[in-house]
């Protein structure tokens, strides 16, 4: 068995090539190279992006730059690590509720089908709610037309399923609505001698463009017979509980799910393959993780946002997939305890805690 643990993406950075960079009097570069705040010192720089690695950028460059510009092609919702400034944001995103109340999973619980059946109304208004929140606390408005409107188009429990959901640090909305990040939505036509000339006419002069798009993934370290048998199209290649091919028999992947908490989604990953090689479990026939594998496809093609990483992605679904993963092995998915036990698996967050058992090989201590 051959294991791949790349994780998502590669060391090969996305760098987006707009047209007159080589007429460009000043420096381009990725998010990556910038090892210093003091790269920036009485500067003008320009951020294109608007990841979390985007809004560092640009506060580090707001901190030391004579100018400040980022430029957001599309704004996705944010998610502070406070709800309301009081409450951490896992207790929003990582229990068991929440998980309920987001988009269905590829296969509903009783209790997920009533909720998106019957009280389909009261799901629609609870995430109308959290938009409510968003909105205010970081102040996404437009002001009137006076200043840069990030109000995203998507609904947050769509938009949150996109590839550039973040975690932004609270100082950087602070810095756009003080002025020292100037905000601009749009995309760069091109580079000028002097700066950059955005798809709507609007100009500014820049003496560094900062690209933080991403990462490209490569897998050419494969080969092309392995990577044809994956079956990969625009949104990567999909796999049987994200971690196995039926075409590719004795190579795995672990890191091939991007969730909110990857680490521990990793950790189960491992120990879900390391049952199956010790045979404390076994797979599917060919054909029916086929199956499974065209189905996950279908499910995620039909509503999440296109992205070169979507075959990966399970974010807030997290819980879903951890529990088919225990659930394969043997191993209970209810991880809370004590007499409180169903109301925690209710509304509690799930944590790294709840499966120490379960990644140090210890699960079996758990049953009655």
């Amino acid at each position: 068995m051959v294991v791949v643990c790349i994780g998502l993406y590669s060391n090969k950075p996305n760098m987006p090539d707009f047209p007159g960079s080589e007429g460009f009097g000043g420096e381009i570069m990725h998010n990556s190279a910038q090892k210093s705040r003091d790269q920036l010192t009485g500067k003008r720089v320009c951020v294109v992006g608007y990841g979390k690695s985007a809004t560092d950028a640009a506060l580090e460059s707001a901190a030391v730059a004579a100018a400040t510009h980022i430029v957001v092609r599309e704004p996705h919702w944010p998610f502070p690590q406070c709800l309301a400034g009081i409450v951490p944001f896992k207790w929003g995103l990582l229990s068991r509720m929440a998980s309920t109340l987001i988009p269905p999973y590829q296969r509903l619980t009783v209790v997920e089908r009533i909720v998106h059946s019957l009280g389909k109304p009261l799901v629609w208004f609870y995430w109308r709610l959290v938009e409510l929140l968003l909105f205010l606390q970081c102040r996404l408005g437009s002001r009137f037309g006076s200043r840069v409107d990030l109000r995203p188009e998507q609904p947050v429990e769509i938009g949150g399923f996109s590839e550039a959901s973040m975690v932004p640090r609270p100082a950087f909305y602070d810095s756009l609505r003080r002025g020292d990040i100037q905000g601009h939505r749009g995309n760069i036509a091109n580079y000028s001698a002097a700066g950059v000339r955005l798809d709507d006419g609007n100009e500014f002069a820049v003496d560094t463009v900062i690209l933080a798009t991403g990462w490209d993934t490569d897998f050419s370290f494969l080969g092309d017979d392995l990577w044809r048998r994956l079956d990969a199209g625009d949104d990567g290649f999909y796999l049987y509980r994200h971690v196995l091919h039926p075409a590719t028999p004795g190579l795995a992947f672990i890191g091939r799910a991007g969730t909110i908490c990857s680490i521990l989604t990793y950790c189960l990953q491992a120990r879900w393959l390391g049952e199956l090689l010790k045979g404390r479990h076994r797979l599917p026939d060919a054909d029916i993780m086929a199956r499974e594998i065209a189905g996950m496809k279908a499910w995620k093609q039909s509503w999440m946002p296109a992205s070169a990483g979507r075959s990966a992605r399970l974010i807030v679904h997290m819980q879903h997939y951890h529990d088919e993963l225990l659930a394969d092995f043997g191993a209970s998915p209810l991880r809370k305890r004590g007499v409180f036990a169903p109301l925690k698996e209710l509304v509690f967050p799930y944590v790294s805690g709840d499966y120490g058992t379960v990644v140090a090989g210890e699960w079996e201590r758990d049953k009655p």
